[in-house]
């Protein structure tokens, strides 16, 4: 008996989560990276062409604020800035979850304090072609 109500927590998936999530919410500045071998990787934006570290800023999630940015990290790899800062007066548990193409992986930024910014780099080895990198803001308190 005690087994059918741990059915529904056995069956569900966090995705990556370690917070309860109170808002999610798409970020707004996806960008697109063109790769061909032995040469620097193009950033694109929906604003046109970017120059590496240009941040583009998205206030979410009320008081929040995502500020992605995208620069080469090495031959082939590209180093995603995932930045949020807390513009409210109260603490948040944030995880991004970032898409490269097809895979999507969950990044914990962590606690966030008022007035803070909480930052994590991620690492994308790219395959020739194109790459659409854009994420969604996962947060709970």
């Amino acid at each position: 008996m005690l087994g059918a109500f741990l059915i529904p927590i056995g069956s569900s998936s966090l995705r990556g989560l370690t917070h309860v999530l109170t808002c999610e919410e798409e970020a707004k500045a996806p960008f697109t990276v063109v790769f061909e071998e032995g040469q620097a990787p193009t950033f694109l934006s929906a604003t046109g062409r970017i120059t590496a570290d240009e941040p583009t800023s998205t206030r979410i999630c009320g008081d929040l604020t995502l500020n992605l940015s995208v620069a080469e990290a090495s031959p082939g790899t590209v180093a995603v800035h995932v930045p949020i800062t807390n513009n409210g007066e109260f603490e948040w548990r944030g995880t991004v979850a970032l898409r490269a193409g097809d895979t999507t992986v969950p990044i914990d930024i962590g606690s966030i304090k008022p007035g803070v910014t909480e930052k994590e780099i991620v690492e994308v080895k790219l395959s020739p072609g194109t790459t659409q990198l854009d994420g969604s803001l996962l947060i709970g308190p």
